[in-house]
């Protein structure tokens, strides 16, 4: 029964006054946590006393699948001496990482602690798709050696511009711009095994699967609708007529599975379709956001963030109220978000400024801009949340920096060019092993209920 220990440590100054707990299952069955919380009289009594003041009993899931990862916050530690235990059993225990994080005073990190098991861990086996606009093909990227694996030819005249894969990894679903279809590719061999027509005029931009992977939804920009996919059958169910003029772009399913969040880019709101009557239930106007395009969820569901790419922000809405709770400014021209599997982190893809903007999602306040040698279009992270792939456009010298339209929004100009050479890239989402599912955060708990929101 491994046993994982941070030891005694004696709370000096800067003083830590709380800790985040992160477990991940990296092994291939279940494995039990138990989270222990201890103090002792003094540092140098070791364990010969400890004494237990918080506990909690964590089910973590095999790895890649929704609940293989467990974050815990907000943990009281404002003591002299204070230490974490965490033992774990079941056929994976020697696989559990743990990560400890001391917080101190202002949510300021003092020290990291990473407590890792060696033995059978599932490597990372992921690959990513990344849709090529212009040259009518799917990168598809080996992440574990970050070599490119595989190009699918899509027909020509595609113009794919959003990828959605299936919660078991099999299938990727591709919205094609330009021919108004969906294709449908077989992730085992990298084929198109069925093609979708859309309604004429439908001008997919954006496409999410539901949890279960029952249905996907596609975002219409050229007829203000959204498609209903029946990914058994692979076929259009009907199409959810929005206002006139909402334009949809990108859009997102809870992850619960019963609402889909529509970024209606030309009226600057967010229509709330039900997946039981595929009917729109609710619209959220933005507000002073323009150009709403893409829409991401924490974990847990709590928030949807928002990507105005016009305004240059991004909106953070309460599912629950469906409230508007805060706009943080983010770049310049954000194209794409995605949050960390933990749900501590929101990676937007900032155009214009060569960044990717970091956000705490605990406070909603921009963490770091990380700069890039190209201009970011979109975000996915591997499940583990240990690596973020970013597509990029390269920088051209004759770039400007933006121009409006004759529809009076701001576009990115000069002819920009993508990594892997490829003129445009789109949301690049990431496949899971075969048969395994795309991990979450927050594995069950049988004492207390942890927050999702990390630091």
């Amino acid at each position: 029964m491994p046993v994982y220990d941070t030891g005694p440590i004696e709370n000096r100054s800067p003083r830590t006054t709380s800790l985040v707990i992160r477990l991940m299952n990296g092994g291939r069955d279940n494995a039990i946590a138990s989270i222990q919380a201890y103090t002792v009289a003094s540092a140098s009594e070791g364990f010969s006393n400890p004494i237990v003041y918080e506990v909690y009993l964590v089910h973590l899931f095999p790895f890649n699948t929704q609940e293989s990862t467990f974050s815990l916050v907000d943990l009281p530690a404002d003591l002299d001496v204070f230490g974490v235990r965490v033992v774990t059993s079941g056929l994976a225990g020697d696989n559990v990482s743990v990560a400890v994080t001391q917080i101190g005073a202002g949510g300021t990190v003092i020290a990291a602690r990473d407590l890792t098991g060696e033995l059978a861990r599932v490597g990372r086996l992921l690959f990513a798709y990344n849709a090529n606009n212009s040259q009518d093909t799917l990168t598809v990227v080996n992440t574990e050696a970050n070599t490119i694996a595989a190009t699918v030819a899509l027909p020509a005249g595609s113009s794919p511009i959003g990828v959605a894969i299936t919660s078991d990894g099999t299938r990727a679903y591709v919205a094609n711009f330009g021919s108004d279809s969906v294709a449908v590719v077989d992730t085992a061999s990298n084929a198109v095994t069925a093609s979708i027509a859309l309604t004429p005029g439908s001008t997919p931009a954006g496409i999410a699967v539901t949890p279960d992977s029952l249905f996907a939804y596609a975002g219409n920009l050229g007829n203000d609708t959204v498609s209903v996919i029946d990914t058994v059958a692979n076929v259009l169910l009907t199409d959810i007529q929005l206002a006139a003029g909402s334009r949809p772009f990108g859009l997102a399913v809870t992850p619960d599975g019963l609402r889909v969040y529509v970024a209606e880019s030309g009226l600057n709101a967010i229509a709330i379709i039900s997946t039981v009557t595929n009917s729109v239930i609710g619209t959220i106007p933005l507000l002073d956001a323009l150009l709403p395009i893409a829409v991401a969820f924490l974990p847990d569901g709590s928030r949807a963030y928002v990507v105005n790419q016009n305004s240059d922000s991004v909106t953070v809405v309460d599912t629950a109220s469906d409230a508007i709770v805060t706009t943080i400014m983010a770049g310049v021209l954000p194209f794409g978000v995605a949050v960390s599997p933990d749900g501590s982190r929101a990676f937007v893809a900032g155009n214009l400024s060569n960044s990717v903007i970091v956000i705490n999602t605990a406070t909603d306040a921009v963490l770091m801009e990380i700069t890039t040698a190209g201009r970011p279009v979109s975000a996915a992270f591997t499940p583990d949340g240990e690596l973020a792939y970013v597509s990029t456009q390269l920088n051209r010298r004759d770039r400007r920096h933006r121009r409006r339209g004759r529809d009076g929004n701001r576009h990115a100009s000069g002819g920009p060019r993508l990594a892997f050479d490829r003129d445009y890239a789109d949301p690049i989402v990431l496949k899971p092993p075969t048969a395994r599912k795309t991990a979450g955060s927050g594995g069950r708990e049988s004492s207390k209920q942890a927050s999702n929101h990390t630091i």
